[in-house]
């Protein structure tokens, strides 16, 4: 559209209405303006502080200290980072051999390190002598030693595998009949399967705990002449999953519903050719001197029917993230009662800090969170002095010290309008923290719950490769890692 210009002259001729006019809409006019660079400028700000927390959780130190819990983790990503390990240590996929360090003989630190690493390990002694007809020959006026010079080498010797064929004897008498006996012979893990508990210790250990599929398990004991189909090998998990580990898992979980306080989590995978599928953790920490229990579960879907079946007949406190059905679990049952999980509530508002760049001034919103933040350290600064007190002194320690905290974070948290608050990631935050004060204040009247989830989150990212157990009591499954 042209612009039109008015000269002075034009101005000077115009009626006193027509410049009251033009008055009112300049003034309409900037106001709008003004509101709308004020909202194109909290929009940036706002995408501006996005960008930086993504960045940080992309590139940025997870550090323990400042940030416990990272949140829910893909099992699928997991996966990658643990079998493409080799390729991510150097840039070409080759790893880097270090430079040969020469051994002196003085007490280094370096040498001190070493031995400490190396202290569980049998130590063989091998000796170098010259003989003395060589000794002789190099000194015909006679020889002494002047010392020698010690250095250690790491040997390994590579796996073996061999055929043990039994022959078991059987005997009958002369003149007694039918009666026939078997000499003593060790009890077969399967029967009429060459499988050894030597072989099944391997087997279980590569696949669930070194996340080796067992395609590439099978191709490396080909190596050693040794034909063994990954096919038979998922038998035999399967197999002994059914007759020795089904009933110590049914036992264990019978413990855990019994427990009284349970810990749930659960974390994404992906199953080939299907949709995101969930794996649970179930965590008691014991009671009565009792080991805790951790069950991981393969229940399918996320969905609150899932649970809500799996918990069915338990009777206790659930410590849980604020995820909906475990509340409405608690709604449609008078024996569960839900605990909220300060970690994640904290998690919201740390992120936000973590990222503010070294020497930057925070921002209003990166203030708020900051103070978020405090109030919740705070709450376990007071609770851990008592981590190794009883339990009616834990509760009265919390109930006198604690429970003021709480009250002023929560009321802090009610003082922010969430249309005034210009951060999106704050405003998530805060409304998060007060959708959850219900579920966050019930560890204030029980003295064995914890003021999070930690112990099932830490333990579900920590084993992500254990044996699982399928809800409809199959066994063990192939999974991602298969």
């Amino acid at each position: 559209m042209k612009q039109i210009e008015i000269t002075d002259s034009e101005l000077n001729s115009l009626p006193k209405e027509a410049l009251i006019i033009l008055y009112h809409q300049m003034c309409t006019n900037q106001t709008r303006l003004l509101e709308q660079n004020e909202t194109l400028v909290k929009k940036i700000d706002d995408l501006t502080e996005q960008i930086a927390i993504l960045t940080q959780n992309r590139f940025g130190k997870r550090s323990e200290a400042e940030k416990q819990i990272e949140g829910q983790m893909s099992m699928s990503d997991y996966v990658d980072n643990i079998l493409n390990e080799a390729e991510s240590l150097t840039q070409n996929g080759t790893p880097a051999e270090k430079d040969i360090e020469v051994v002196v003989r003085t007490h280094t630190r370096k040498a001190g390190r070493r031995k400490e690493k190396l202290s569980a390990v049998e130590k063989e002694i091998v000796m170098h002598e010259c003989s003395e007809e060589v000794l002789d020959a190099a000194f015909p006026n006679g020889w002494h030693e002047i010392g020698e010079d010690v250095y250690s080498e790491l040997q390994y010797t590579p796996a073996t595998f061999k055929v043990l064929e039994h022959h078991v004897k059987s005997y009958g008498g002369n003149h007694d009949g039918d009666t026939i006996i078997r000499a003593d012979h060790p009890e077969r893990i399967l029967d009429h399967s060459i499988l050894s508990p030597e072989l099944f210790a391997m087997i279980f250990n590569m696949k669930y705990v070194n996340a080796i599929p067992l395609n590439r398990l099978s191709e490396e004991i080909r190596r050693y002449d040794v034909i063994l189909d990954r096919q038979d090998m998922a038998g035999w998990l399967i197999s002994v999953y059914k007759y020795y580990m089904k009933p110590v898992h049914e036992m264990m979980k019978k413990n855990l519903m019994d427990a009284g306080l349970l810990h749930c989590d659960e974390t994404p995978f992906v199953m080939p050719e299907r949709s995101k599928q969930y794996m649970w953790v179930m965590h008691s920490p014991g009671k009565s001197g009792g080991p805790p229990i951790y069950l991981y579960e393969y229940l399918g879907g996320r969905n609150g029917e899932v649970i809500q079946d799996y918990l069915n007949g338990y009777k206790g406190v659930l410590v849980t993230d604020g995820y909906q059905p475990y509340h409405t679990i608690m709604k449609n049952s008078n024996d569960i009662t839900v605990a909220g999980c300060y970690s994640h509530v904290r998690r919201k508002f740390a992120e936000i800090v973590k990222a503010v760049r070294k020497g930057e001034k925070l921002t209003p919103a990166q203030e708020i969170a900051a103070e978020a933040v405090k109030r919740i350290d705070a709450l376990y600064h007071l609770d851990n002095k008592f981590k190794d007190s009883s339990d009616e002194e834990r509760l009265k320690n919390r109930q006198e010290n604690i429970r003021p905290l709480v009250d002023d974070f929560f009321a802090w948290v009610k003082t922010f309008d969430s249309q005034t608050v210009s951060s999106s990631k704050l405003r998530t935050a805060l409304n998060y923290a007060e959708n959850q004060e219900y579920y966050l204040r019930t560890f204030l009247d029980h003295p064995e719950v914890p003021l999070d989830n930690n112990d099932a989150l830490s333990e579900a990212f920590t084993y992500p490769y254990l044996s699982t157990v399928r809800h409809t009591g199959i066994g063990f499954s192939e999974k991602r890692c298969g």
